[in-house]
């Protein structure tokens, strides 16, 4: 593994998951203004009312706001690039270069049945929801890029 490649690819995967935490942080602020009666910045544009999106069923997993599971998905994925990046040295971050890849599918899963509940259920867009899904899907693929022989390693496919 190229130590100059990790670097830079776990300085992106930390640049995308501050961008990430931000936007879920206004995602979940959006979502309580919502929950409240309150309006959503995009709700006079036609097709992109984050405010139905976020107070639609689909808005929520087990009763936990979706948002905030994004905020907690990006500062899982920030941890553990940090982490490896400070301590790439130390055998413990080997299961750093197996968790951001395997967090970073998880929740490009999410993101695919959100954006399909966007487009097919609740037929409006929230283009914060779908910033996060794109940042997702940019630090899954940098993670897979760098890792993924490790993951495939992992569940024996060699």
């Amino acid at each position: 593994m190229d130590i100059e490649q990790e670097d830079r690819t776990l300085k992106i995967i930390m640049f995308l998951s501050v961008i990430g935490l931000i936007d879920s942080i206004y995602l979940s602020y959006l979502h309580h203004l919502v929950a409240g009666g309150g309006g959503c910045p995009t709700q006079n544009l036609p097709g992109l009312d984050c405010g139905i999106v976020l107070a639609s069923e689909q808005a929520k997993f087990f009763g936990i706001p979706v948002a905030w599971l994004g905020v907690l998905g990006f500062i899982g994925l920030f941890g553990l690039s940090l982490d490896r990046y400070l301590n790439m040295d130390q055998n413990r971050t080997h299961y750093n270069i197996l968790l951001l890849p395997i967090i970073g599918l998880i929740g490009t899963g999410f993101g695919i049945y959100l954006t399909y509940a966007e487009a097919f259920i609740i037929h409006e867009w929230c283009p914060f929801c779908l910033v996060a899904f794109g940042l997702t899907l940019a630090a899954t693929f940098f993670s897979l890029r760098e890792y993924g022989v490790d993951l495939k390693e992992l569940f024996g496919d060699k």
